[in-house]
């Protein structure tokens, strides 16, 4: 309770120096649940410093950093009453807001993280940016190269059979919470930034996402071993509300958007150039790195079920993959 009290005096101190005057009027608020270090910390620096850069000091970039203006889905809501401005973050984010945008995360639907860029680049892809904002009014940015989501548990395994009934922490939307446990693991919806102390207590025994996230989390601390899934291949984009990004001058929203691509780009030759670094180093802290003893195909046919779980989802998965 405190602590939900102590973020709504935070939100509503930005939210006041946000209509202060004119020039504060350009205040942009980003909101971050990992530390300033982190990859995504880094290319949200960078975006600060473009940003402000490019509109000539008329946008105040400000970030929020390690969760203090709330979850996700707190700082998603808050998009909507000009409290919090930005996030960069995989499109399921909105899941809760808007289920279509969840068909980023369809299992298995992209080979490779080129193919999974130039669809979300293409025709499908802007059709789900488009719809998403119809719908919700949150507009996304630049998607961004990336890796793919792999399961993370304090246990020791050679495959997902021997994870199989385990507690594995996951985003709290559907199309998670499902491809999981159609793939033998017991689905537990988690705020991320509690994950490694409930790791430490056992009170789940992992958590699935892409490398460089769970660095941030510091999953290597409390992790035995990392199945190479690869169940989810999803972009980060940078999240805003469209008509926040609409009512900025011409030229602070051409600075804000040319800053974004270019903070996108950052994010994907980063984590690109640092995967193998990172892998390095969770190996070093006794990490084993391993196949998840199904093929793709097999593991494709395991989540079937998830096209009548979820059809409007995986429709617009189909638009979004299409060739």
């Amino acid at each position: 309770m405190l602590k939900t009290l102590k973020l709504a005096a935070l939100a509503m101190l930005i939210g006041a120096g946000a209509f202060s005057s004119a020039q504060a009027a350009q205040k942009v608020i980003v909101g971050d649940t990992g530390a300033p270090t982190s990859i995504i910390g880094r290319t949200l620096s960078l975006f600060k410093e473009r940003a402000e850069t490019y509109s000539k000091g008329d946008l105040n970039v400000e970030i929020y950093s390690n969760s203090q203006l709330g979850t996700f889905g707190t700082m998603a809501t808050q998009m909507k009453v000009n409290l919090v401005n930005v996030m960069f973050i995989q499109p399921d984010a909105l899941g809760q807001q808007v289920s279509i945008v969840t068909a980023n995360s369809w299992p298995f639907l992209f080979a490779n993280a080129e193919e999974m860029l130039k669809a979300w680049n293409g025709a499908g892809g802007q059709a789900l940016i488009a719809e998403v904002e119809k719908r919700s009014g949150y507009r996304m940015i630049a998607p961004s190269w990336n890796v793919p989501r792999w399961i993370y548990t304090s246990r020791e395994a050679k495959s997902l059979a021997d994870v199989k009934g385990m507690k594995i922490r996951v985003p709290g939307t559907a199309i998670y919470v499902n491809q999981l446990k159609y793939l033998g693991l017991s689905s537990t919806p988690m705020n991320i930034a509690e994950v490694f102390t409930a790791m430490q207590q056992k009170v789940v025994e992992g958590m699935e996402g892409a490398i460089s996230d769970m660095a941030t989390y510091s999953m290597q601390d409390v992790s035995k071993a990392a199945i190479k899934s690869g169940h989810v291949l999803s972009p980060k984009a940078f999240l805003t509300y469209g008509p926040w990004v609409d009512k900025l001058t011409p030229a602070n929203k051409e600075a804000f958007l040319k800053a974004a691509r270019e903070a996108s780009d950052f994010y994907g030759k980063t984590t690109q150039d640092e995967e193998k670094q990172l892998i390095a180093e969770f190996e070093k802290k006794g990490v084993k790195f391993v196949e998840p003893g199904m093929t793709t195909d097999e593991m494709r046919k395991a989540v079937e079920p998830l096209k009548k779980d979820l059809p409007e989802v995986w429709e617009w998965a189909q638009k979004l993959s299409a060739k």
